[in-house]
């Protein structure tokens, strides 16, 4: 039991310290290494894959003298195993997890663990509600998009959406009666902060200034109509 015991503190140990971390991006070729090359012929590889999602799968090969290559995959298709090097092709944010991998060579078995993290870029947009209300959207993003504004606002609404790809889609609406207003946006995948200002009072769409510049057009019209109208109406009167 006491060697059992320390064996189990041994692999333990190797584990925790051959930890790698590789982000990866939606949509693009993933290549996990199982470690370094740990020299000679290598006889086996078994991945142990524990997706955040909690589901599970198991890929490897064995090279048996006589028998040649057996190979055994129950992941997904999209993932290729060649020599000790796993690769995901058009990668998901599902993909991500706890990639464990073990070499056997002629010099041993060698334990290496990746946690992989795969990130996508949202797409981000600010425009004006029908309402007259700031709308700024992060579409499309994992993890989710942090949203802030300049100035800040008391009356600010966030929506969080999980989409079915797993990705989110946060909306942020503002309301507020200053002038200037400046959408800020963050996000693993941006290098810098995306920001974008919009000016309200020189917008023309569901705006009160731009409304009330349109009811004093049309009074003006109505007002203008009526005097010709009237005046018309003098003048045919005979006397």
């Amino acid at each position: 039991m006491y060697l059992l015991a320390v064996l189990l503190l041994l692999y333990r140990d190797v584990s925790s310290a051959d930890v790698a971390v590789v982000v990866g991006r939606k949509g693009n070729s993933t290549v996990l290494q199982c470690g370094e090359d740990p020299g000679g012929n290598i006889t086996g590889v078994i991945w142990k894959i524990h997706h955040i999602n909690n589901s599970s799968c198991l890929s490897s090969y064995s090279n048996l003298a006589k028998r040649g290559f057996l190979i055994y995959n129950n992941c997904s298709t999209r993932m290729t195993l060649t020599n000790i090097t796993l690769t995901i092709q058009n990668t998901q944010i599902s993909d991500g997890g706890n990639y464990t991998c073990e070499a056997s060579s002629m010099e041993g078995t060698f334990i290496y663990t990746t946690i992989l993290q795969v990130l996508a870029q949202p797409s981000v947009s600010l425009d004006i509600s029908s309402n007259g209300s700031l709308e700024c959207r992060a579409i499309g993003g994992f993890p989710a998009a942090e949203i802030s504004w300049n100035p800040h606002s008391d009356d600010i609404n966030i929506t969080k959406i999980k989409d079915l790809d797993d990705t989110w889609t946060v909306i942020s609406t503002y309301k507020s009666n200053g002038d200037n207003v400046t959408c800020l946006v963050s996000h693993p995948t941006f290098v810098n902060v995306w920001s974008q200002s919009i000016v309200l009072s020189g917008k023309i769409g569901g705006n009160h200034y731009f409304w009330r510049i349109i009811a004093l057009i049309i009074f003006s019209c109505l007002v203008i109509g009526l005097f010709f109208y009237c005046r018309y109406n003098s003048k045919a009167i005979p006397m």
